[in-house]
């Protein structure tokens, strides 16, 4: 005896199930087979604050969810939404006052084209939300030959919602791809907007090839990519503020790299910190850490666990003068870095947040300071951030 699928009719929901059928489904009434059925009927109907419903099974679509609707899985385990393609495809779209949950996309090729699985369009990071879902892009197979710029969740458009809403919640992003491209868990780009994730796994992994392979990016002047209690890994950079400002909180880096550039964090990190009482004299010297006199040889602190350094922060109670400049550097492992900051004329203050540097457990950290003219700058204090 096979089994009998019984549906209530559920007012102002669309149900989609693989036994229904589009042709004599309709919205509170018999089920849709296709979740671009049930779509059809909501945009035909003019109608918002419906909720599709999908049952389990596997959905082969591309969908783009009309604004003020929802799509429920009944499990992200069980209902999924799949497409194999050999063109470049968005898998899914948001709409404005959308919402997606408890589903798993899953967007796959053979070969090098731009893969997309979540896109935020137009003002759609204002108000749109996707919770507890599963996204796989993988385009690993297409080989290490070719380029394509693969993609886990695309925010382009305009919107800004508050700090208490949450664009992503409770996700798994999860990009593999091979060759050259670009490929991103997160990308944030070509508009001013804000996007906030919180709680989310998101991964980029290298599948061969040279391409970029980076977790979260942020990639616009005035951008915002905020992420909070979420775990990133990437094979170039767990994260990446390449414009815009990326802000990260209680977050775990799997691989502590930033692609060697600035970020913020919410909270206060920990940090290691510099004080010289006096003039700092001609030459190149070195500091010692806590409040000490310079000296010429290198005083180093050695790490004891991987770590990323940024944020170089330098006062001075008396200025270097006119016509001197002072410049100091952060090194490693006995070598100067990028990370540096200058300080001339009338300045008493410096700081570079731009530059970030992954250290491994065991290297070396030293702080050096050099000026070429005799100075008056005396009573420095300088920090760097510990994350």
């Amino acid at each position: 005896m096979g089994i009998i699928e019984v549906f209530l009719a559920r007012a102002n929901t669309a149900t989609v199930t693989k036994s229904g059928n589009d042709s004599t489904a309709s919205i509170g009434g018999n089920p849709f087979q296709t979740i671009n059925g049930a779509i059809s009927a909501i945009v035909a109907s003019n109608a918002q604050g419906i909720t599709i419903l999908v049952y389990p099974g596997t959905y082969d679509e591309v969908v783009t969810l009309p604004d003020g609707n929802s799509i429920k899985g009944i499990s992200a385990s069980t209902v999924i939404l799949s497409k194999d393609v050999t063109s470049n495809t968005t898998l899914l779209t948001m709409g404005n006052n959308t919402t997606v949950e408890d589903i798993t996309l899953q967007l796959t090729s053979s070969v090098h084209v731009d893969l997309t699985g979540i896109a935020f369009p137009g003002t759609t990071a204002q108000s749109a939300s996707v919770q507890g879902v599963t996204v796989q892009v993988d385009n690993a197979a297409a080989g290490t030959g070719g380029t394509s710029n693969v993609y886990g969740v695309h925010s382009f458009g305009t919107g800004n919602p508050t700090i208490g809403t949450s664009n992503l919640i409770n996700l798994s992003v999860k990009v593999q791809s091979a060759g050259l491209g670009n490929k991103r868990g997160i990308l944030v780009d070509s508009n001013p907007q804000t996007f906030n994730c919180q709680n989310t796994v998101i991964q980029s992994i290298n599948g061969g090839g040279a391409g970029s392979y980076i977790a979260a990016e942020v990639n616009r002047t005035g951008a915002s990519l905020n992420l909070i209690g979420c775990t990133l890994e990437g094979g170039t950079g767990d994260i990446s503020q390449s414009a815009g400002t990326l802000t990260i909180g209680s977050t775990q880096l799997i691989n502590s790299t930033a692609n060697s550039l600035g970020f913020s964090t919410f909270g206060q990190p920990s940090i290691f910190f510099w004080a010289q009482p006096g003039v700092i004299g001609l030459g190149t010297s070195f500091y010692r850490p806590g409040t000490a006199a310079l000296t010429g040889t290198e005083v180093i602190i050695r790490i004891s666990q991987r770590c990323i350094v940024k944020t170089l922060n330098i006062r001075s109670l008396v200025s270097p003068g006119l016509g001197t400049t002072v410049t100091w550097t952060i090194r490693k492992n006995g070598a100067d870095t990028g990370l540096t900051a200058s300080m001339n004329g009338l300045q008493n203050s410096a700081m570079n947040d731009n530059v970030s540097l992954t250290y491994e457990a065991g290297d070396t950290l030293s702080l050096k300071v050099s000026t070429a003219i005799i100075s008056t700058i005396a009573d420095t204090v300088v920090q760097v951030e510990i994350v």
